[in-house]
């Protein structure tokens, strides 16, 4: 059946135009998710704006994979595998959004350089889901997609370990329990959105099996 798939699928890069659309995304706003925590930014509303825009694009590309999916003959993979990777990329996109408004809200001096590096851990991630979904377009060099993969994974296990370390230095030095909480949530949130791409790793390698 996988066989038979090459030569039914259309010809037109539709369908991975738009999962990479939707990963690009997720690059720039994780890039503006760093650049408003690392002090970089004179105009923190600016960036909040600039990610609310992208993602709202975001989710009109997910939506555009559902029509696209459900009014096609045939398509690159199973339906229902379509939908799975359109949601769990634009996941990731809601959780950006989410660690901005959360940092927006909660951070009233510059970020601890915890909330930095997962900053820069959520790029790193960003960038090698869009590696990795680029290459389902050629399941030839799935060991490729499957290294992406890996990193990915990687990236969410050290994201853990920092945010566990920098909540529990916290937690001895911070008194205050209403900025605990908030530290706490923004680290929260920060780790989530690697989850998230580790996530899509799940649907990514089970598209592999189903059509390797």
């Amino acid at each position: 059946m996988a066989t038979l798939l090459k030569f039914l699928v259309p010809k037109d890069r539709a369908f991975f135009d738009l999962f990479d659309q939707s990963c690009t995304i997720n690059v720039q706003m994780a890039e503006l998710l760093f650049k408003l925590v690392s002090g970089e930014s004179q105009d923190h509303n600016n960036e909040l704006n600039q990610i609310s825009r992208l993602k709202q694009t975001g989710n009109e590309v997910k939506h555009k994979v559902y029509l696209a999916s459900a009014k096609a003959f045939v398509s690159p993979f199973a339906r229902s595998d379509m939908y799975a990777l359109a949601s769990s990329i634009n996941n990731v996109c809601d959780y950006i959004h989410i660690s901005s408004r959360r940092y927006s809200l909660f951070q009233s001096e510059p970020a601890n350089p915890a909330i930095k590096e997962l900053a820069g851990i959520i790029i790193e991630s960003c960038m090698e889901l869009q590696a990795a979904v680029t290459g389902l377009s050629n399941l030839d060099n799935s060991d490729a997609i499957k290294d992406n993969c890996n990193k990915i994974k990687q990236l969410e296990h050290y994201a853990d370990q920092v945010s566990g370390k920098a909540v529990s230095a916290v937690m001895e030095s911070e008194k205050n329990s209403v900025e605990l909480i908030k530290y706490t949530e923004i680290l929260a949130a920060l780790e989530r959105t690697t989850d998230k791409c580790e996530h899509a790793t799940v649907v990514i390698e089970s598209i592999i099996i189903k059509n390797k």
